[in-house]
């Protein structure tokens, strides 16, 4: 498995605590599905992943703790959905204090790092220019999906991280998130492609909101002295975990996957750093076209 600890002395790494946050308000992601052993199959796979990197992962579907002490912490991972602070399928919601309390703890220097349906989340508490403070603090806002399909996603910077090293693009199986409200202080790591050289389109014919420019999935950016990053992978659990032939053959294997997400992980907690400056506009200057769910119209 390719492991960012290439580049570190794993024996001189500084212990580090993070907590993986898994409460659904409305569609239950299977990665975020707790079992009856208190843990998701996100949460088994990062657990698993970490054991011998000295980082503890502590997962909760109790949304109670952002209201406590957070300082234990040195990041916090999000696998969510819905409004943060409205009753949901499961878990108990956050409330505004402790959702402040959480950037707070980013701005401080702590990491945040959110994979697929983290972006499917929201708070509707706004700042002083009338934007959600939680979609300001993640980098985006989920719009639509369309079909599961297989599609590409464009490296337009590999950063300093080895699961984009020398890689130019990745083709997989997933549910593809449309997305708006792009941070213009993002560093993007990769694009959607969204059209083929000879300019025709490049997803399912029938997906009206593929049909616009090439727009990120993962990135990274700076709030306050924090780190934050996310990608849109992630959505089934066998993205996490071999469970059956065909969900493999669909999704790839999790030692495939999971670098996509702990590699973010690690570089939230300062295990290594990477290029942050701001690239959007010249690397996806169509992002923010379909800023409304208007498609197909």
């Amino acid at each position: 498995m390719l492991c960012i600890n290439t580049l570190l002395n794993a024996q001189n790494v500084k212990p580090a605590k993070l907590l993986l946050y898994t409460r659904s308000e409305g569609f239950v992601h299977e990665p975020a599905r707790m079992g009856d052993n208190g843990n998701s199959p996100s949460g088994r796979a990062l657990k698993a992943y970490f054991a011998d990197k000295k980082v503890e992962i502590v997962e909760t579907q109790d949304g109670g703790v952002f209201d406590g002490d957070l300082s234990q912490y040195d990041g916090f991972v999000f696998c969510t959905t819905g409004n943060l602070l409205r009753e949901g399928s499961i878990g108990k919601p956050m409330t505004e204090n402790g959702l402040r309390n959480l950037i707070a703890s980013i701005r401080s220097g702590k990491g945040l790092v959110g994979f697929h349906n983290a972006t499917d989340t929201y708070s509707n508490v706004k700042d002083d220019d009338g934007k959600d403070i939680y979609t300001k603090l993640i980098g985006a806002r989920f719009i639509v999906h369309g079909r599961e399909q297989t599609a590409t996603v464009t490296t337009v910077s590999s950063g300093n991280f080895p699961f984009l090293k020398d890689v130019k693009e990745i083709t997989a199986w997933e549910e593809w998130y449309a997305m708006k409200n792009f941070n213009k202080d993002m560093h993007v790591l990769q694009v959607q492609k969204t059209k083929n050289p000879d300019g025709s389109w490049a997803m399912y014919e029938g997906d009206a909101m593929y049909k616009r420019e090439p727009y990120p999935t993962t990135w990274i950016r700076i709030e306050g002295k924090g780190r934050v990053g996310y990608t849109s992978f992630g959505h089934s659990d066998h993205y996490f975990e071999e469970k059956s032939p065909s969900g493999v053959e669909k999704w790839g294997k999790p030692e495939v996957n999971l670098p996509r997400v702990t590699q973010l992980i690690e570089w939230s907690i300062g295990r290594f750093n990477s290029d942050t400056t701001p690239n959007i506009d010249m690397v996806a200057p169509g992002a923010g076209e379909k800023n409304d769910v208007g498609y197909g119209k």
